[in-house]
């Protein structure tokens, strides 16, 4: 996930008087992917492995995610973020590319024969290769064994367009027979032993005048013996061709002779639709069931989702009824790639579910049953009514509402120490993202399994507010995120979770302390009791009762400010909560009432907002002075008096061209800014642009004074937060493309560029949430959360060991 990894040293803009600090180093850090949970962004195909039950996701930018039991993921990467034009292979339990087959010749189809170690390989050329995958270490070994065009074709004059679109060994005798699919519509099948054709069917098919030329661009088998392959072809038509088997069985369909043979008649033509509205043929999977329920899916090449042939289903069995009985599928959305699946359950003779899953153009996952459309065509037969099978997207599990604002607490130690056997049970119970076990548990099994007795001894706390105003943490501390404690929606007369999207959290495990903010000015105050807490198991604190309160919370208070909460802080000293809202409005409340204090509003021309307030300490002209610094949307910062509001110094500096501001801290070179000197102190203020060192002294007074400045040209920044390495302090940063930067600080010297592989930022419209939500520890451990679909966490520091 993080690629194309750069160390690199680089002055400061400018230099301050004084000797500045060694400060972080590039022997410190080391950013890496820990893990990824879910679906990568921009999944483009499937491939599933029915014997050991593995299904791959390949995407557009060289990625394969991979899929077994118990809940195993598994990330590979290619060095280069771009989809592959040569076969590879990857150990997968190393997780590195092992080996490349690279040839001039595009490779335009291959098949591994199950059961082997063998594959074929087809090019553009009409040539066929034989691969061999070796072991210790995999690599690709090409055999003497080829299937040219000249042979494959015979003495014939060989036409245009000879591609290899499709290689299928029959089914049956793998390891003797197998069809090969040009794109002209040249069907062959080659007898490997004997190294000749046995029979060509499918092509010179009469062409309607002035028409473009058929091609091929779908193939399946539709029988368990390898007598009948089904083509789709880019006009929208669908061919059944009858092919010799040499192991009919109890197919009664009337295959071709066994021996060298020309047809060029197929056996079926199927009309779904597809021909009239002029949509080529995608993909087909094929289905069989002994009796009468065998079925073909069929999935167009069509941006429209609205069209009524975009995907469908059809019975096709043995004895072609005249009635042609089928069930069109659809999504909001078209897609793009189909595969079936099959559920293993660990009882090996038991039956096995099977689900078809489908890639929507977004990169969305879907999934249906099987089962329940086999069930819908058999009842269709009897002209019944039957219910239509309804799909279901791949979400991350407890992903009901989407997430709005995030805090990530983690281990300030470098070692994890957990309960081995604990983690292994709530893995075990852990809902499957993709369904590819039949006796996996739902969500219900895992809350009945996680335990809570207090926030110490959770060593990885992931904290979300969600936009139905729900409240989650979860037990980060593994892949699996798991859930510990959820407080929903309350009356009035309890919590007053109002359903309305969180848009702010601070969090303080010494107290400890939750304080939430929500889009329409509402701040509450949860404290919970002293630890441990007697409950034993997830807690979802929800409806108007109060059972089960008691056991954690201890008290709510509910305030309000004006407009959409964008940030909070706390003055443990002097108990003091500022609040900052969209409007520009700064309220200081006293969390022992709670009262409130003062209110100020600051007001802006360009765009109003406070994204950061802090509280210090520190000497002005002789005196000791309570200070809160306010970081505005505009690119402003502006010191008030924490006890009265009133602003200190000459008002507000800010750059001569501002940009939207996204995050301010106060550095004093130890990381407790309600401590802070003056004299040592800095503001570090990163907006969309560039990055910004003042003087702390200065700024207070109203004077703009700039230590350091980073400007960016490349791409916007989108995301920006502080981390600590033993007493020296970090910059991370995340841009729109993609790219990450971790800089010293105060300097901004840049230490390591690199990049996250698959990411793709843009902003939300007015009033509504971005699908990423980002946040990091003050220890430098990332979680990023896209949409519904995938979870990634990433660490900035060496040696870092925190995750199971």
């Amino acid at each position: 996930m993080f690629a194309v990894k750069k160390l690199v040293e680089k002055a400061s803009i400018k230099k301050p008087g004084g000797n500045s600090s060694d400060g972080l180093k590039a022997s410190d850090v080391d950013p890496r992917l820990l893990f990824h949970n879910g679906v990568p962004s921009g999944a483009a195909n499937f491939a599933f492995d029915n014997t050991h039950v593995i299904l791959a996701i390949s995407t557009k930018d060289g990625r394969i995610k991979l899929y077994g039991k118990g809940n195993s993921q598994g990330l590979l990467e290619s060095s280069e973020p771009l989809p592959s034009k040569f076969l590879q292979v990857w150990d997968i339990d190393k997780k590195l590319l092992s080996d490349a087959y690279i040839v001039k010749e595009e490779i335009t189809s291959f098949a591994v024969i199950q059961h082997s170690l063998y594959m074929y390989i087809g090019y553009s050329n009409g040539n066929i290769s034989v691969l061999k995958i070796d072991q210790e270490p995999w690599h690709m070994v090409q055999m003497q064994y080829t299937i040219p065009l000249s042979a494959s074709y015979g003495d014939s004059e060989v036409p245009d367009d000879t591609v290899v679109t499709h290689i299928l060994p029959q089914p049956a005798a793998e390891s003797k027979r197998v069809l090969i699919i040009f794109r002209n519509g040249q069907i062959i099948l080659w007898d490997i032993r004997e190294s000749k054709t046995v029979s060509k069917t499918g092509g010179n098919m009469s062409q309607p005048l002035h028409s473009e030329t058929k091609k091929v661009s779908s193939a399946c088998w539709s029988c368990p013996f390898g007598s009948k392959v089904v083509v789709g072809y880019n006009n929208g038509e669908i061919f059944i061709w009858s092919i010799p088997s040499l192991n009919i069985g109890r197919d009664s369909s009337a295959s071709a002779p066994d021996h060298n043979t020309t047809q060029n008649t197929p056996l079926l033509k199927l009309n779904l639709g597809y021909k009239s509205e002029k949509i080529p043929i995608g993909s087909m999977k094929w289905i069989y069931a002994e009796g009468k329920a065998s079925r073909l899916y069929v999935m167009g090449d069509c941006d429209d989702a609205s069209s009524l042939n975009s995907l469908q289903v059809v019975l096709l069995n043995d004895n072609i009824e005249s009635r042609t009985i089928k069930l069109g599928l659809h999504l909001s959305e078209s897609c793009v790639a189909m595969e079936l699946i099959s559920a293993a359950s660990n009882e090996q003779s038991k039956h096995r579910q099977e689900s078809l899953i489908l890639i929507g153009k977004s990169g969305h996952i879907y999934q249906y049953d099987d089962g329940l459309i086999e069930r819908y065509l058999i009842q269709s037969q009897s002209k019944s009514s039957p219910s239509l099978p309804k799909e279901v997207t791949v979400k991350l599990p407890f992903a009901d509402s989407s997430i709005t604002t995030s805090k990530f607490i983690s281990n300030t130690t470098d070692v994890l120490n957990i309960e081995e056997e604990y983690y292994r049970e709530l893995i075990k119970n852990y809902p499957p993202l993709i369904m590819v076990e039949t006796n996996q548990k739902d969500g219900s099994t895992l809350m009945s399994s996680a335990k809570f007795t207090g926030f110490s001894k959770v060593q990885n706390l992931y904290i979300t507010g969600h936009s139905n105003g729900a409240l989650n943490f979860w037990d980060a501390s593994c892949p699996l995120f798991i859930p510990i404690l959820q407080l929903k929606q309350q009356s009035e007369n309890d919590f007053s979770l109002s359903g309305i999207p969180l848009t702010a959290l601070f969090f303080d495990s010494t107290y400890p302390l939750l304080v939430s903010g929500d889009q329409s000015g509402t701040v509450r105050l949860f404290r919970f009791k002293p630890e441990p807490y007697t409950t034993n198991s997830f807690m979802s604190l929800t409806g108007g009762s109060k059972k089960g309160t008691d056991h954690i919370i201890q008290s709510v208070k509910v305030l309000k400010t004006n407009g959409a909460v964008l940030s909070m802080n706390i003055n443990h000293s002097s108990t003091h909560l500022a609040v900052g809202s969209d409007q520009g409005h700064v309220s200081v409340f006293s969390m022992d009432g709670p009262t409130l204090l003062y209110q100020k509003n600051i007001a802006s021309e360009i765009s109003a907002g406070i994204v950061d307030l802090h509280f210090l300490t520190c000497s002005l002209q002789g005196f000791e002075k309570n200070i809160l610094v306010v970081g505005t949307k505009d690119s402003s910062i502006l010191a008030l008096d924490s006890e009265t509001g009133n602003t200190l110094g000459n008002g507000s500096v800010h750059p001569k061209k501002p940009s939207r501001a996204l995050f301010m801290q106060v550095l004093d070179g130890q990381g407790n800014s309600e401590d802070a000197t003056t004299k040592q102190s800095h503001i570090l203020l990163c907006s969309e642009k560039a990055l910004y060192v003042y003087s702390l002294v200065h700024a207070v007074q109203g004077t703009k004074k700039v230590l350091y400045k980073k400007k960016f040209h490349s791409s916007s920044c989108c995301w920006a937060s502080t981390f600590h390495s033993n007493n020296d302090i970090g910059l991370a940063l995340l841009f729109t493309n993609g790219k990450v930067e971790l800089r010293s600080l105060p300097e901004l010297s840049l230490i390591v560029e690199t990049s996250i592989r698959g990411f793709n930022y843009s902003p939300p419209k007015h009033g509504s949430f971005s699908d990423i939500q980002m946040c990091c520890s003050s220890r430098g451990d990332l979680v990023l959360v896209s949409g519904d679909q995938e979870i990634l966490v990433f660490s900035a520091l060496v040696q870092r060991k925190i995750f199971r």
